[in-house]
């Protein structure tokens, strides 16, 4: 089931980047946990689909452009890693904002349980359980 898992975060991923906000949330189970971990500047917790849609608009709301793009998906069994390209230009600046962000979405049945976001790819790998990914 974990390349199904895979598969669901995709589907989140493109759903969002078309801006189909209802196929998204569609995905995600009622008692979602939406984290910002530190060291983000910004760290929040949500709950259910609207903390998630709060989360998102607290870091997005700065910028007037904003795209993100999944890069690199690794299967974790229950959990999907995603590295994450962002992009986006300041609404009053417009100067422009680059970065690479690491997600780790948890599944169970076939819905997305928790959503966290790291700085660090060795942080969202140690997240996930994944020793064999440990950086030294």
């Amino acid at each position: 089931m974990s390349q199904g898992n895979v598969e669901i975060v995709r589907c989140f991923l493109e759903a969002w980047k078309a801006g189909d906000l209802e196929a998204a949330l569609a995905l995600f189970d009622d008692k979602l946990l939406t984290r910002r971990l530190t060291p983000l500047p910004d760290s929040a917790i949500g709950h259910g689909g609207q903390g998630m849609l709060d989360a998102a608009a607290g870091w997005m709301g700065v910028f007037g452009k904003f795209t993100m793009q999944g890069e690199e998906f690794i299967d974790a069994g229950d959990h999907v890693v995603v590295r994450v390209a962002q992009e986006g230009g300041g609404d009053a600046s417009r100067a422009p904002m680059t970065g690479r962000f690491w997600f780790v979405f948890g599944v169970r049945d076939r819905k997305v349980v928790a959503f966290d976001i790291y700085l660090t790819r060795k942080k969202a790998l140690e997240a996930a359980s994944l020793p064999e990914f440990r950086l030294a």
